[in-house]
């Protein structure tokens, strides 16, 4: 099995676990998660909609939060984190968001406590407003 099926295997594996309500997503602390956002330089390619924080040294940063009409849940931004290789932001160049046929993004599924991913998920979640999105960000 090549590693593009392997991980395609997984992330549908996740997807669904998460559909049939086997996450246990629990309640986090968004401040807690925007302090491991900025511990774990999340902010060096990600900007978040509402927050100041250290600037992204990737032109153009990949956006989070702001007027969604459908925000991503809980469980899509949990598994965004633990597996980002399962889809890619749309719009950016292949270079800045991938590396080879896999996500530039670390891979923090071993490295993460449950109660950490809670966190910033929880913060990531705060960003996110339902309703027509802006024009531009």
């Amino acid at each position: 099995m090549t590693r593009s099926h392997a991980l395609a295997a997984c992330s549908a594996a996740l997807t669904l676990t998460l559909a049939c309500g086997g996450s246990q997503t629990t309640s986090g602390d968004p401040d807690k998660g925007r302090q491991a956002f900025v511990d774990l330089r999340c902010n060096s390619c990600h900007e978040v909609a509402g927050e100041s924080l250290p600037a992204p040294s990737v032109t153009p940063a990949v956006g989070l939060g702001g007027r969604s009409l459908l925000p991503p849940s809980a469980d899509r931004l949990k598994a965004d984190i633990l597996l980002p290789s399962s889809h890619f932001a749309v719009g950016y160049p292949r270079e800045q968001i991938m590396r080879g046929d896999v996500s530039r993004m670390p891979d923090y599924s071993k490295q993460l406590s449950d109660e950490q991913v809670a966190n910033l998920v929880a913060f990531l979640k705060s960003r996110y407003e339902r309703g027509m999105p802006s024009a531009t960000r």
